[in-house]
């Protein structure tokens, strides 16, 4: 994690070139790798998570690799889309049916999502932007406030 608080690394994964390779190969890369691995391995820069929802309008499964943040047992999910002016679709999916499926580092399991609001947001924002400076670059990029998601399991 060291290497991504450089600020080297920062402008360079900021700049649009390199988000738009990035766009086009990693998450791609990281779905197989975590697919194979039981979550254990990505493309190694970050801490990622294999996500299935379901869609919010049509219904169907969709899966996407997704960084994330480990808090306890629970993982911390931020909207960033690369720092796009529109959320993701599988926040629209988590909002309509918080119930997903993660895959992440030998887990492999239900999770409920619950975005956070007001304080608490404003709490684990900071946490998320120390843990990963990208963030912060991320919501620097756009106009919209970038949503947070706490998964956790259902006991």
């Amino acid at each position: 994690m060291e290497l991504i608080r450089t600020n080297l690394v920062r402008q360079a994964l900021a700049s649009d070139l390199m988000v738009s390779l990035l766009k086009g190969t990693v998450p791609r890369l990281d779905k197989a790798l975590l697919r194979g691995s039981r979550g254990w391995l990505n493309t190694g820069l970050q801490t990622v998570i294999l996500l299935r929802t379901i869609g919010a309008k049509s219904g169907v499964e969709r899966e996407i690799a997704t960084l994330c943040m480990p808090v306890g047992r629970d993982l911390a999910l931020v909207g960033s889309n690369w720092g796009q002016d529109r959320d993701p679709a599988w926040i629209h999916n988590l909002r309509a049916n918080p119930t997903a499926h993660i895959t992440y580092r030998g887990f492999s399991g239900t999770m409920v999502g619950r975005e956070l609001k007001g304080r608490e947001r404003s709490d684990m924002w900071q946490h998320l932007v120390h843990y990963n400076p990208q963030y912060g670059v991320y919501q620097d990029n756009t106009q919209r406030r970038l949503p947070v998601l706490l998964m956790h399991r259902p006991d």
